[in-house]
């Protein structure tokens, strides 16, 4: 299976799929966490990823423009990288070379990958809520927005998990009361102004005095 809701990918996946049909070398390269060897194993996915040995079986080979040096000769070879190849190199070895850009370049295909990784986390940590994902995390392309979905789905999803993994963390290490409760206050107030904006409605939202919560929020600049 190969993603493909913008018209970006699913131009690649017919490039793909043309090679996968006639089983030409191909090189893949783009930017760390586009899914470049998720490309390279929709086109062989029966394929030995970085050998060591000579095989009769389709290869890929990662970071390939690193080392661009074949110790042996193979049918059917996928190859990937972060840039691209001179075109004697790439004449040498390849039939054919596919870019893949960054997940900004083609935004509409994000909630599909969300949707996927969502469905991964379920299966793999046998966790059968749904989570909300806001503010999708692509800086490092398909990489942070997989890490961001488990992370979260590995967060406590209640008050009294919260509090359970903070007994069991102040088992272990605790810092002087006057510290730990600075760093509850500072974390509530961060939260409370992305959630609230402003001081007045945080005020009112916690019950304590505008003056006295603008105190707090300026010595613990926040």
């Amino acid at each position: 299976m190969f993603l493909a809701k913008s018209e970006y990918l699913q131009k690649i996946k017919r490039l793909a799929d043309m090679a996968k049909e006639l089983r030409v070398n191909v090189y893949i390269w783009g930017e760390k966490g586009v899914g470049k060897t998720f490309l390279a194993k929709y086109i062989a996915p029966n394929a030995i990823v970085n050998p060591n040995a000579p095989t009769i079986n389709p290869v890929i080979i990662e970071n390939f423009d690193k080392n661009p040096v074949l110790d042996f000769k193979n049918n059917f070879l996928i190859a990937t990288g972060t840039e691209p190849l001179n075109k004697d190199l790439l004449k040498r070895y390849f039939t054919m070379d596919i870019e893949i850009k960054p997940l900004k370049d083609h935004p509409e295909d994000i909630e599909e990958f969300i949707k996927l990784f969502t469905s991964q986390a379920k299966e793999e940590l046998k966790i059968n809520h749904d989570i909300k994902i806001e503010n999708p995390d692509i800086s490092e392309n398909l990489n942070s927005l997989k890490r961001q979905i488990y992370k979260k789905y590995l967060l406590p999803q209640n008050k009294d998990e919260i509090l359970e993994l903070l007994y069991n963390y102040y088992l272990k290490n605790h810092a002087t009361y006057e510290e730990e409760i600075k760093d509850f206050e500072k974390t509530l107030f961060k939260a409370m102004r992305e959630k609230y904006g402003s001081k007045l409605q945080i005020s009112e939202k916690l019950k304590i005095n505008r003056v006295t919560l603008t105190k707090k929020m300026k010595a613990l600049n926040v």
